[in-house]
């Protein structure tokens, strides 16, 4: 079997998953939208290893360390985040700060009860990988606390512990970051009252996204020690926009043709150059 096909399957179920992160869903739409999409796919994939097979062992490593998780990923990763939504208390930002620092407490302890494997996903490591990687190999005397989806054909040792790893750091990631936000806004809030909020940006949010890299990119701000979080956050109370979070739209603006990448930035510098040509009569 081509590992390319599971990949392209992997890039394009991930590119339609971006999309809901710039979408303002509750967490049941979420939910009833990415969970078919990612069950359909498995399935396809599912049957693709089991039908077709691997033209070598470092094919069937390289699948079930590299590819299979981060399918099943997205799979634990909408039901945490699902989880997360539905259950963050309606009340004061010191309640749900607390919630959310508890959350992130819980992801910790994942990953100690984990040591073993989890350092062996973190280093990177493959001298185990004959052993946790191919179907059917024999195990050894090191622990493995779980094995789930045992379905003969698709499953490994320890391909599911590292799918959770991927889920649990992107959760990790995601709470760090309303963590972080929190703290921001409030700063902003001493800064930027309501009051003094006069403009409001009406064009696309990703082209705010894309000036407020370029001020992060270039060190325009604090001389060069704001982070690109905290200028999208200001800019967003400035203009009362919903940017998003700066990871996704990052990953928005990659993705993007290469000749259109900074799509924005370069029509503002041809509105800048038109005007100062008419201006010189050129």
């Amino acid at each position: 079997m081509e590992t390319t096909i599971t990949e392209k399957w992997l890039h394009e179920m991930e590119n339609e998953l971006m999309l809901l992160d710039d979408m303002e869903t509750t967490p049941v739409e979420r939910l009833r939208h990415s969970m078919p999409l990612i069950n359909r796919i498995i399935a396809d994939v599912k049957k693709l290893v089991i039908d077709i097979g691997f033209a070598s062992p470092e094919a069937e490593i390289y699948f079930f360390k590299h590819i299979k998780p981060r399918f099943y990923a997205h799979q634990i990763y909408e039901i945490l985040l699902y989880n997360l939504r539905t259950q963050k208390p309606v009340g004061t930002p010191e309640m749900v700060k607390a919630f959310y620092e508890a959350e992130l407490l819980q992801i910790f302890r994942e990953f100690r009860i984990n040591a073993f494997p989890y350092a062996y996903y973190q280093t990177k490591a493959t001298e185990l990988d004959q052993i946790y990687f191919i179907r059917d190999a024999q195990p050894i005397n090191i622990p493995v606390l779980e094995l789930i989806d045992p379905l003969p054909g698709f499953s490994t040792t320890m391909d599911y512990t590292f799918a959770k790893f991927i889920a649990y750091e992107r959760q990790r990631d995601y709470l760090l970051e309303q963590i972080s936000n929190m703290q921001i806004k409030s700063n902003i809030r001493d800064v930027v009252s309501e009051d003094e909020v006069k403009l409001k940006w009406t064009g696309d949010t990703i082209n705010l996204a894309e000036i407020a890299y370029g001020i992060w990119l270039t060190g325009q701000i604090n001389d060069g020690n704001a982070s690109v979080t905290e200028i999208f956050d200001y800019l967003g109370k400035c203009f009362q926009a919903k940017i998003g979070t700066a990871f996704r739209r990052w990953q928005s603006i990659s993705r993007r043709k290469r000749l259109s990448q900074t799509k924005f930035l370069n029509q503002m510098r041809d509105a800048v150059q038109k005007r100062l040509d008419d201006e010189n009569g050129i």
